[in-house]
């Protein structure tokens, strides 16, 4: 079988997954294509960059019904030939401006297609759509002309809502003084399971600075997913299987496939040598004899619990150091001097490490489809924290650490101070991990890609 993986991403986050499913399907006999937008592939996996021409190059377009010709004219010609990266940009910043992400870049996404074409797939597996990459209207026209069986891992919320990746946040926040809702109101948005409109949360991630257009973005995303007939849905948690469910993506079935590690990436690193010159290079020669409590994130935005983290840190004393890592360098800059903050590493050695190193891994994010961070940490035997709403409590046990209540940044605290002084065993943690390795995870999905191409014959 010929099976395409379509993720903004090649290697981070979301992209280790489609990387490593592409590898477990090639190991079984498959042909495999990891079309991306961003990042580095793995040199093992045949890819297509989204947007590349054979001069690399790459042209964008947008539904000029969407804004003046005269005043975005000028600009699709200006950039029809600038590089892919330039092409995300202008893609994001138009929809900064329009709340219109995933409905410009036509061009590249017509010039994607035809190489897809080439390719000839006989079943195709989405992951993230968002990321300013493509024009879902062409993909999608594509995917119901071909009529070629779909399997959409969601890893997100994006491809139900009319803007937003995660609604899991407060409302309040966001709301103007004079949109503040009734004491009775719910305090996260819910008007993705009817109709998205007059979106809360537009100023969350993909953010729109001006206008709102989540009822329009509502409406398009499903009238063209509900256009597919071989479609499936896959999700990380039953947490999010759930919630979807409970969407327009209901009418689809939808399975919880957790998603897998690879136990020989991630395991406790045995090298003291390594380990000593990481624990230089990061400044964690430093410490003193504080207990090491770090926290991972792809990109800290405000879901991630960054401002949280902080008041963890002053609530913990100096016996503690907080250790975020993945934060830009204005991020870094912002920290309180009693703490250690880190770039992000793509160098997975040297995060096991520092998984390895600490003392215990926490989460203090309020929106997660499954919290791999926290399996990436146990698989390093290392015990965890986080909060119990979404996703992640599906993955803590009590062998492993401890759930405390959302935004109780005390409770969080006092399961620090816990775990440190009585550790769990990290063996059981390294068992927990066991339970999602990618060989065994992932042959569900193998399972779910024989199914899907017999319905196609």
């Amino acid at each position: 079988m010929r099976i395409a993986h379509i993720n903004v991403t090649a290697n981070l986050s979301t992209g280790r997954i489609a990387t490593d499913l592409c590898r477990l399907a090639q190991k079984e006999g498959h042909q495999v294509l990891l079309c991306y937008s961003r990042g580095t592939p793995a040199p093992d996996i045949p890819s297509l960059r989204v947007g590349d021409t054979p001069d690399g190059t790459l042209s964008l377009s947008y539904r000029r019904s969407a804004a003046p010709k005269r005043a975005f004219g000028k600009l699709t010609r200006l950039i029809h030939h600038h590089s892919t990266s330039l092409g995300v940009l202008i893609h994001a910043g138009l929809s900064r401006i329009t709340d219109r992400s995933g409905f410009y870049s036509r061009h590249a996404t017509r010039r994607f297609i035809k190489q897809l074409r080439q390719f000839d797939p006989d079943l195709i597996h989405l992951h993230n759509l968002h990321g300013y990459y493509l024009h879902l209207p062409t993909l999608f026209a594509y995917l119901q002309e071909t009529d070629i069986p779909v399997v959409w891992t969601l890893h997100d919320c994006w491809p139900y809502t009319g803007h937003c990746a995660y609604y899991h946040y407060p409302i309040e926040p966001y709301l103007n003084e004079e949109d503040a809702p009734s004491p009775h109101a719910p305090t996260q948005c819910n008007l993705w399971q009817k109709r998205c409109n007059h979106c809360p949360l537009k100023k969350t991630y993909p953010i729109s600075l001006l206008r709102d257009q989540s009822a329009r973005n509502f409406t398009e995303k499903k009238d063209l997913i509900t256009g597919l007939r071989n479609l499936v849905f896959t999700t990380p948690s039953q947490w999010l299987k759930e919630q979807a469910s409970r969407s327009f993506l209901g009418r689809y079935p939808i399975y919880a496939l957790p998603n897998g590690i690879d136990l020989n990436t991630f395991a406790p690193c045995a090298d003291e040598r390594h380990m000593q010159d990481i624990a230089l290079f990061y400044g964690l020669d430093e410490l003193n004899g504080r207990r090491l409590v770090l926290s991972v994130a792809a990109v800290w935005d405000e879901r991630k619990g960054l401002q949280d983290l902080i008041e963890l840190a002053r609530e913990l004393g100096e016996d503690y150091c907080v250790v975020p890592v993945g934060l830009t360098e204005s991020q870094i800059n912002a920290l309180p001097y009693y703490m250690l903050g880190l770039p992000r590493t793509a160098n997975v050695k040297d995060l096991c490490v520092l998984y390895t190193a600490a003392d215990v891994c926490i989460s203090l994010s309020q929106g997660e489809t499954m919290g791999m961070t926290l399996l990436e940490a146990m698989a390093c035997g290392t015990q965890v924290i986080c909060y119990h709403c979404t996703a992640m409590p599906e993955l803590v046990i009590p062998q492993t650490g401890e759930t405390v209540p959302t935004g109780n940044i005390a409770a969080a605290a006092d399961a620090v101070r816990r775990l440190c002084d009585d550790p769990k065993d990290p063996l059981f943690c390294i068992a927990r991990a066991a339970q999602y390795g990618a060989n065994l995870r992932y042959e569900a999905y193998l399972n779910l890609y024989d199914q899907m191409g017999q319905m196609r014959r």
